[in-house]
């Protein structure tokens, strides 16, 4: 039996996870214990907190998401949820959400603490403060978190997320890529939506150019859909003055978890709109974020946000109006340069 505290952060995306880092450290820091994440599997909370004393094992919510239902969907779903809660004999449950079916199916469950933002129907089932301001309902999950940790007077050591990597696994994906050229630069192709994508042409123009500027590697992040881009790529560096594909690391087939060390290994990293951009921050990787279609986010001093030239965004132009040479720009003031590329 598992006891203790779970935190439940049901948004799915691994970025919707990464902002809630240090909420979630600051609850088992103040508690004294580790806690149990019980989340959605597009968080990759498994394989994010792989390395993270302050959790100590992650159970997944089942909800829908495509045309196929999911076992914790509807009332039936809660009910479900309720009895997996009941299994595991939580002491106390903490609920980074607004919804009422998680504070329901923990009140069903029989836990003895039950805190949450206690908006609407959700306050009905749960029995611990404080509760929040119903004007905050419409807040960022961010501000909601903040403000949640603010009222219960819990203290946080992190103002920003941080991402607790093995050292250890950071010195191996280091020794790994030791022949490659430094520095190492993060290019993050991937993108949820259609509208958040820069596109391959605009990235195989960037990394050329940043190869001129003096970056050694680039290490390009992406599902296998990204993979499309290597033509293009590959194409950009065999051009006349470039120095060659051999500078060029795919990692498309690399599961997160993988992928986890080698950003805490890069120099700087740069992409798109997605969980890796925010990865990449937590990890204290300076990261130079492509918002064209979406609105910056600001919860991480490491992100540099670079909007089209009119600072407007939009979805169905947006990214294609930010420039190659402006994101070459921003790189550029970022991260100093060494005076000297070579190998590690």
């Amino acid at each position: 039996m598992s006891g203790g505290t779970a935190v439940i952060q049901p948004l799915p995306g691994v970025g919707d996870m990464v902002w809630h880092l240090s909420h979630i450290h600051a609850l088992s820091e103040a508690l004294g214990e580790p806690v149990t994440i019980i989340t959605k599997p597009r968080s990759r909370a498994d394989q994010i907190f792989a390395g993270d004393p302050s959790v100590k094992r992650v159970i997944w919510l089942d909800r829908a998401q495509s045309e196929k239902a999911g076992r914790h969907d509807g009332w039936l779903g809660a009910i479900r949820l309720g009895f997996l809660l009941r299994r595991e004999r939580f002491k106390r449950v903490y609920i980074l959400h607004h919804s009422w079916r998680y504070a329901f199916a923990a009140w069903l469950a029989g836990v003895p603490e039950r805190y949450g933002y206690g908006f609407g129907r959700q306050r009905v089932y749960l029995n611990c403060g404080p509760y929040l301001d119903k004007e905050l309902r419409r807040a960022h999950p961010v501000q909601l978190a903040d403000a949640y940790l603010e009222a219960a007077a819990i203290p946080r050591t992190e103002i920003e997320p941080v991402l607790r990597l093995d050292a250890d696994a950071v010195t191996t994906k280091r020794a790994l890529y030791a022949d490659r050229l430094r520095p190492w630069i993060g290019i993050g192709l991937g993108s949820s939506e259609a509208y958040k994508q820069w596109g391959a042409e605009n990235f195989a123009a960037l990394i050329a150019g940043l190869a001129a500027d003096g970056w050694g590697s680039f290490f390009l992040l992406g599902g296998p859909a990204e993979a499309g881009f290597m033509p293009a790529i590959h194409a950009a560096m065999r051009a006349p003055g470039e120095a060659g594909e051999g500078r060029l690391i795919e990692t498309f087939d690399m599961p997160i978890g993988d992928i986890l060390p080698v950003l805490g290994a890069l120099d700087l990293y740069v992409g798109n709109d997605t969980g890796f951009l925010n990865l990449a921050a937590a990890a204290g990787i300076p990261a130079v974020g492509l918002f064209g279609a979406t609105p910056p986010l600001t919860h991480s001093k490491a992100i540099t946000a670079l909007l089209p030239p009119d600072g407007t965004v939009d979805k169905a132009t947006g990214m294609s109006r930010i420039t190659v040479d402006s994101v070459r720009s921003a790189i550029s003031s970022s991260k100093r340069l060494p005076d000297k590329v070579g190998h590690v």
